[in-house]
């Protein structure tokens, strides 16, 4: 196995071990949520329990499309990597109907009394940490390994961490007899949701319908072309994204007139871009004189 195939393996592995934990997650908040709720008497806390069992359905889904974007099909000759960016948009409206439940739970529902605050608080204080700690983490991995479904997924786990404060926040405003402070809180923090949300959408649309590449991937490329001798022009650099990876198209002119000299010079060219960009999967070259 050559050192590229063997990277692409170790970071699928790593991915799902990735997506394995965020279910673990989600089901300890699950739990933690419900009993705590349950205990305490805040009604708030049960139901964002309960929401965390659909934050568990997504983290189970996000792990589904990281093994089916590995898959190899003959049907989808350039991979099924694009299953992850699909994950990421269906991530996104999660997030959107997590922030319309908060807000719809928050604004509309009539409170309850607390019977045991600090259990309630003891419970929340878990619950932030947990999440803070998680996503922040899950974040930085998911750009190391360039996951648009664990990025989704990190955002998606990132709003349990605004819920938290809202809960935290309507737990005091309740026991205080000061309702009207959750209900300012909730309209700052699903901004933030919605906001989240709409990053992921719009990162998956693009990809999805084929966005070129960012600018940076560009330059780097062009970057690693002009440090070789044997090109005469970049007439066209182009490419697209597909879940982890980047496919690329070049279109260059060559100092030789032998066929046989240009394909060696065309493969030479894709080993070292693949060799200092490790999430390109693929490079075509048109070449000519």
């Amino acid at each position: 196995m050559s050192n590229t195939e063997n990277t692409k393996v170790m970071n699928h592995n790593e991915k799902k071990k990735i997506s394995l934990y965020s279910i673990g997650i989600n089901l300890l908040l699950s739990v933690i949520k419900i009993i705590g709720g349950i205990i305490s008497g805040s009604a708030a806390l049960t139901a964002d329990g309960v929401h965390s069992l659909s934050d568990l359905a997504a983290s189970l889904s996000v792990y589904a499309g990281i093994v089916i974007s590995n898959k190899k099909s003959d049907l989808f000759p350039h991979g099924l990597y694009k299953v992850e960016n699909l994950v990421a948009l269906v991530s996104a409206f999660a997030i959107f109907f997590a922030g319309y439940e908060i807000a719809k739970d928050v604004l509309f529902e009539e409170t309850m009394p607390i019977k045991n605050l600090w259990v309630a608080l003891g419970v929340i204080g878990a619950t932030v940490v947990i999440t803070y700690l998680y996503s922040r983490w899950e974040k930085k991995m998911a750009i190391e390994l360039n996951s648009p479904s664990l990025l989704a997924d990190a955002e998606h786990i990132k709003t349990d961490f605004y819920t938290a404060l809202v809960v935290f926040v309507g737990v005091l405003g309740q026991y205080f007899e000061y309702p009207i402070v959750e209900k300012i809180a909730v309209v700052i923090v699903v901004y933030f949701i919605f906001h989240s949300g709409f990053e992921i959408l719009k990162e998956a649309i693009k990809v999805l319908l084929d966005a070129s590449l960012d600018h940076d991937s560009i330059e780097e490329i062009k970057a690693i072309l002009a440090a070789n001798d044997k090109i005469k022009a970049v007439n066209k650099v182009t490419g697209r994204n597909a879940g982890s990876f980047q496919f690329v198209q070049l279109d260059l002119s060559l100092y030789t007139d032998s066929l046989r000299e240009a394909h060696e010079i065309a493969h030479q060219i894709e080993d070292e871009i693949k060799a200092k960009m490790p999430f390109v999967e693929k490079v075509v070259i048109h070449y000519g004189q």
